[in-house]
């Protein structure tokens, strides 16, 4: 039976029983390293990384089309879980770098209809991506200060060649995929990038 003021969806009953993940098992509700090296590589080509785009989910492997991500994006700007991308005539560019563009307190018992578009083990992917996404902006925003003390130290000390490679490490750690990390990554299953080398 459909829920109230809801109109009964044969194709939504059959994609909520029979999730579309060949290599995904349906307990697990962590982004596969590949699927969070994929989000990460698309969003950072964007204009502004930090805000999750339209068609993130579908990169991701959470929506099966680009249409599908589009409306779960939708779902999730109008419950106020993502903010909407920056448009071009936004204010400024540090504005948009340090804000939290994902609030995951935002995810109340009425998500489960909120994305009906997208099956019952998606919908566990999804909440999964976004406590993963919560937790790259708070990684981005303690690399953004770190990167401003060494501008600012810069400042004084002009051509410490010190400083110039801790500015390199910071700008390149901003830009490090999940899996070449040296450490684990919330919401992310275990990859070959989590395990660091041992030495006898």
């Amino acid at each position: 039976m459909a829920a109230p003021g809801k109109k009964f969806s044969f194709s939504r009953l059959i994609s909520n029983m029979v999730p579309n993940f060949a290599n995904d098992s349906k307990n697990d509700v962590d982004l596969s390293p590949q699927q969070a090296d994929q989000l990460l590589a698309y969003q950072l080509a964007l204009k502004y990384p930090r805000y999750l785009a339209e068609n993130a989910f579908f990169v991701a492997g959470i929506a099966g089309s680009e249409s599908v991500s589009k409306k779960v994006h939708k779902a999730l700007v109008k419950h106020g879980i993502i903010l909407p991308v920056l448009e071009v005539s936004s204010s400024s560019g540090q504005a948009a770098a340090e804000t939290m563009t994902v609030n995951t307190a935002g995810i109340t018992k009425g998500f489960a209809s909120q994305m009906a578009v997208i099956s019952v083990h998606a919908q566990r992917k999804l909440v999964g991506l976004l406590f993963f996404w919560e937790e790259e902006c708070t990684r981005w925003k303690l690399l953004d200060q770190e990167e401003r003390e060494i501008v600012d130290a810069l400042k004084t000390n002009e051509g410490n060649a010190d400083l110039q490679c801790a500015l390199e490490a910071v700008r390149m750690k901003i830009k490090l995929l999940p899996s070449k990390r040296g450490e684990e990554t919330a919401n992310v299953a275990k990859g070959a990038g989590h395990e660091l080398p041992s030495y006898s």
